[in-house]
């Protein structure tokens, strides 16, 4: 990854900041394909990709919300978080890491009725990392889930 990239991607995170004043919750989703690890990434309308998450509702801790919105984004319930509830704050977002063996469902946001994704992917963690179409404010939270599944695993990603 070079230095343009990652200065674009912290520039993105304060605009993202600035302009979203309330706290959202996510979940960098991991599937295990053999021996290494891919990563969910959601495709958006526009062809950006982006990972599940969304705002947090009043009262709802950062892991019931990122649960709940990944439900909702994509169908998936069954989350393994092998490598411990830590968490990556970047801005208002907070991020967890967790395992699933299920295949995402685009659905609709059940408040709008909207589609907020198209479709989806599964990509290695690397690919979605220097995806020209990833969201730069979610490639820290990315780089977060590889240190963490590195640091506690035997397998690729």
């Amino acid at each position: 990854m070079n230095i343009k990239k990652i200065k674009n991607s912290i520039n993105e995170v304060t605009r993202k900041r600035k302009k979203d004043s309330k706290p959202n919750a996510g979940i960098v989703v991991v599937k295990q394909d053999g021996d290494k690890y891919s990563v969910l990434c959601l495709v958006k309308h526009d062809g950006s990709l982006d990972i599940t998450k969304g705002l947090k509702n009043k009262n709802e801790s950062s892991l019931d919300a990122a649960v709940r919105e990944t439900f909702e984004e994509s169908g998936i319930f069954k989350l393994d978080f092998k490598w411990g509830l830590k968490s990556l704050t970047y801005g208002l977002g907070t991020v967890f890491v967790a395992e699933t063996s299920q295949e995402p469902v685009i659905l609709p946001n059940p408040e709008s009725g909207k589609y907020e994704h198209v479709d989806y992917k599964w990509m290695s963690i690397d690919d979605a990392i220097k995806n020209e179409n990833m969201k730069g404010y979610l490639i820290p939270a990315l780089l977060w889930a590889r240190k963490t599944i590195l640091e506690n695993r035997d397998i690729e990603i």
